[in-house]
């Protein structure tokens, strides 16, 4: 697997297959995704004299050109990343130059316009989330909305929920005010993504994406875990009731609530912390906010690891699940792809990885 074997779209609005000649001088590819993050990618291309390279990507008019780039996975061609230039760098050397491309994936353009004191009445979080996802129908985003556990209808009487800050910005504060990530995932066709708000992981289950082996067997360069015994907190929430003033503790919802975890066992927190600011939330938006800080602080078991793409193979991809197998019972079993970082050359393709989960062990008790 290589550079070669990427195809590469653009233009502006709506992108096509770029000339033979653009993808030949292209010496060097990167892809950056994680969950709950905006992914990037940076492309390198070797510039002749006289090339019109530059003027592909950076047009006169100064629009937003758009990048697709797929790659071959299984006999199929898979939408790796779909973004916008944003940089454009030309070194001009004795004989060669170079052209570097880097942009940001879709979400960029939900984060160009300030939509602060956008209205929405009597409306759940999940409702606002929906409403302002279909504003981006226009650029081929399906929206995937999964419900909080807990939600809160507000009474548009008593308050009026606005908009702060970008949709972009409003999207993922919502998603951690619930223990929700919102995430933006390529295709499945050209031109295509689903943007996905909700629990994480959302892969698989029962079809892992990729089995890691600790032996020679195995196509994974490095691999290491990590298990945080401090990391996971109990958090606590007071609020005030507005009729009486009295002081209400509330109970912090099981994290199972968000999705089984993965780990056989979820270790007991050994820090407590106050959640700032809960005595202005109502009991259902305090739950929803101590559900969140569990969930994420659960996970506390997380890997780091290489691997080399081969031919044939299909690359990882955040939210999906993997296997491990043969590091010891303590770190064996699933785990969620948390972050991904391709780098393609004309003669390779690498990707590091990293791993995340709540819990000890295989979730199941079964062993591999």
């Amino acid at each position: 697997m290589s550079v070669r074997k990427l195809s590469l779209l653009a233009g502006v609005g709506a992108p096509a297959p770029v000339p033979a000649e653009v993808t030949a001088a292209l010496g060097r590819v990167e892809i950056a995704a994680a969950l709950g993050e905006r992914g990037s990618f940076r492309l390198t291309f070797r510039l002749d004299r006289g090339s019109t390279l530059p003027a592909r990507f950076l047009r006169e008019s100064g629009d937003l050109v758009r990048v697709v780039l797929l790659t071959e996975e299984g006999g199929d061609h898979v939408v790796a990343m779909d973004g916008v230039a944003v940089t454009h760098a030309v070194a001009a050397g004795a004989e060669d130059g170079e052209l570097v491309v880097g942009g940001e994936d879709l979400t960029l353009l939900m984060d160009l316009r300030d939509g602060s004191g956008r209205a929405f009445p009597g409306m759940t979080v999940a409702a606002r989330v929906a409403v302002i996802l279909a504003g981006y129908s226009v650029f081929g985003v399906t929206a995937a909305v999964v419900p909080p556990p807990i939600a809160d209808v507000p009474d548009p009487s008593e308050r009026l929920v606005l908009q702060h800050g970008t949709d972009y910005v409003y999207l993922q504060a919502l998603a951690r005010r619930v223990g929700h990530r919102f995430t933006l995932d390529p295709g499945p066709a050209p031109g295509a993504a689903v943007a996905h708000w909700g629990p994480e992981p959302r892969g698989d289950r029962s079809q892992p994406a990729l089995v890691v082996r600790f032996d020679r067997r195995s196509n994974v360069e490095s691999l290491q875990f990590r298990f945080d015994a401090m990391g996971r907190v109990a958090p606590q929430a007071v609020i005030l009731d507005p009729a009486t003033k009295a002081a209400i503790p509330i109970p912090v919802p099981d994290v199972s609530a968000l999705g089984p975890p993965l780990g056989a066992v979820v270790p007991p927190a050994h820090r407590q912390r106050r959640l700032p600011g809960a005595a202005k939330l109502t009991a259902l938006q305090a739950a929803a906010a101590l559900l969140a800080e569990a969930a994420r602080s659960a996970e506390a078991t997380t890997g780091l690891g290489t691997l080399k793409i081969v031919q044939g193979q299909r690359r990882l991809r955040p939210g999906q699940i993997v296997e491990v197998r043969g590091a010891g019972d303590p770190f064996d079993g699933p785990y969620a792809v948390s972050r991904v970082r391709d780098t393609l050359t004309a003669r390779s393709h690498h990707q590091e990885f990293e791993l995340v989960r709540a819990g000890l062990g295989a979730a199941g008790g079964g062993k591999p």
